[in-house]
């Protein structure tokens, strides 16, 4: 993605379909950019907020990751402003990474509920070494079955900050209230 730097007023930027941010990091100065709006959307969707990918700024290429997003409190889909940290090869990241759920449809046809208890985990890795989320078969859960962080089968290079113990799902039967 090319990232050029930000000259005009905010207000100008986002008239242009273009999303305000800032860099930094290594080796880096703090500079405000822009980005275009849609281009910016699309690899946000692609790396999430814990997935290195690389950006081109005066010539230069950067390896980056989103640091933080600010989103439209009315449209979820519009940018408001982004944060890209710099990083080298040898450099550790340390992120929210969030749970996904899958096989939750057989589970509650039975009747169950599948809780998601947590909705990311604490994890560090070495560039180039993470994942956007971690997924999460509950497909052969059963009532009362919980599943804890030590549970996750983790990518080779990632390690989880989150006590081992720590319930992330839980199956339960719907309480029924008599009247």
């Amino acid at each position: 993605m090319k990232l050029e730097t930000r000259t005009e007023k905010l207000k100008i930027i986002r008239e242009k379909n273009l999303v305000p941010g800032v860099i930094y990091g290594k080796k880096i100065q703090s500079t405000p950019v822009q980005a275009d709006h849609k281009e910016f959307l699309k690899l946000y969707h692609e790396f999430g907020t814990s997935m290195t990918f690389k950006v081109k700024l005066d010539g230069k290429t950067h390896q980056v990751y989103i640091k933080e997003l600010q989103l439209d409190p009315l449209n979820r889909q519009h940018i408001q402003h982004f944060d890209l940290i710099k990083v080298t090869a040898s450099d550790t990241i340390s992120a929210d990474i969030p749970l996904i759920l899958d096989g939750r449809d057989p589970v509650e046809a039975r009747g169950l509920i599948v809780q998601l208890v947590a909705q990311t985990v604490h994890a560090e890795y070495s560039v180039g070494s993470g994942v956007t989320s971690f997924h999460i078969d509950v497909s052969e859960l059963d009532q009362g079955d919980t599943l804890r962080v030590k549970d996750i089968v983790l990518p080779e290079g990632i390690k989880l900050h989150d006590d081992p113990e720590r319930m992330i799902v839980n199956v339960t039967l719907p309480a029924i209230e008599e009247e």
